[in-house]
């Protein structure tokens, strides 16, 4: 298996004893990662997406359970091999794929073939063998969804997004606090 896309950045897996958690034991017992408020609260703990914070409820104590992930990956790479970072949604690969300028593959696996850091937005694959995948063909509800709001809502409000988040900048460069713009 060719591996060299990874570079050094490698996914966390099982052999990491206590520094790690699989995907199904997220909050529970044997969780030494995460706080028992991990479902009250997610986005203490990472949680972007609404997609992945399901995902991780849906999973919680079945290592059976079937999750969708998501991958950005460069050219050439069809498949989610063990050892592979992965995201529980398609933003978080979107952006990934974005700063990358990569593309964005889709494939499903079991949550016990998942780990995690202590980041919910970040999983490593560690199943026994590649996941077939899927380019993601995502709809424009989801491409849209990673948009600031103010890119949608036409010229006028993107103008007028512009022009608040300069006096913004300004005013923080004169040492005024910030007011706080809202995406």
């Amino acid at each position: 298996m060719n591996d060299d896309y990874r570079l050094s950045h490698r996914a966390p897996g099982p052999e990491e004893d206590g520094t790690t958690v699989r995907l199904d034991q997220v909050g529970g017992e044997h969780d030494e990662v995460f706080p028992a408020d991990v479902d009250r609260h997610p986005e203490r703990y990472g949680a972007e997406h609404a997609e992945t914070v399901e995902q991780v409820r849906q999973a919680h104590g079945d290592p059976d359970a079937m999750v969708q992930v998501w991958r950005a990956v460069p050219a050439g790479v069809e498949v989610v091999n063990p050892g592979d970072w992965v995201g529980l949604s398609p933003q978080k690969a979107q952006a990934e794929a974005a700063m990358e300028h990569s593309r964005v593959i889709t494939a499903t696996a079991t949550a016990r073939d998942l780990w995690c850091e202590g980041v919910l937005e970040e999983w490593g694959y560690q199943g026994a063998a590649p996941l077939p995948v899927r380019a993601a063909g995502l709809d424009r509800s989801v491409v849209r969804a990673s948009y600031p709001h103010s890119a949608m809502r036409g010229p006028a409000a993107r103008s007028a997004a512009v022009a608040t988040v300069r006096a913004e900048t300004e005013g923080c460069r004169r040492g005024r606090p910030a007011q706080g713009i809202v995406r």
